[in-house]
């Protein structure tokens, strides 16, 4: 395997496994708590607020499996990719707009984080999602496997 393969694996996996975990996190409480987290973003109509948090979770875990398990790795990291960004904007909005928020909800109740940050660990995530899309499916991957034909 080349450096290049071992950075976009630690990269998938790393990606893969905070996302699983954050979707987790959100996943076992309430939607409501999650949803009381997002209406103080203030960035998606109310009445998707509630459809959002009850949502939101069950993304995160799909893709961070699909990361995890290299299945169609391209599309599993340019859609965590996507859930960075988004995750960015929503929180340099609040820092823009003057809106104090407890803690990101980035992780549930488990773990807190200022927007600061959340800025700073975002935009790594960001950077490693596009490690893991730039070596395609790479190695210990089911892409790499059905590729081979096992």
């Amino acid at each position: 395997m080349t450096h290049k393969e071992h950075a976009a694996l630690v990269a998938r996996l790393a990606v893969g496994a905070v996302l699983v975990y954050a979707g987790a996190s959100k996943a076992a409480g309430p939607a409501e708590d999650f949803a009381f987290v997002l209406s103080a973003y203030d960035v998606i109509p109310k009445d998707f607020t509630l459809p959002a948090a009850a949502l939101m979770p069950w993304l995160e875990l799909f893709v961070g499996w699909a990361l995890i398990l290299g299945f169609r790795t391209r599309l599993a990291a340019a859609a965590s990719g996507a859930l960075f960004l988004a995750f960015l904007g929503a929180v340099g909005s609040t820092v823009l707009r003057g809106i104090a928020l407890p803690d990101c909800g980035c992780f549930g109740e488990s773990l807190h984080f200022t927007p600061a940050q959340t800025f700073v660990m975002d935009s790594c995530l960001l950077g490693l999602c596009w490690l893991a899309w730039r070596e395609r499916s790479g190695p210990a991957s089911l892409d790499s496997w059905t590729e081979r034909g096992l």
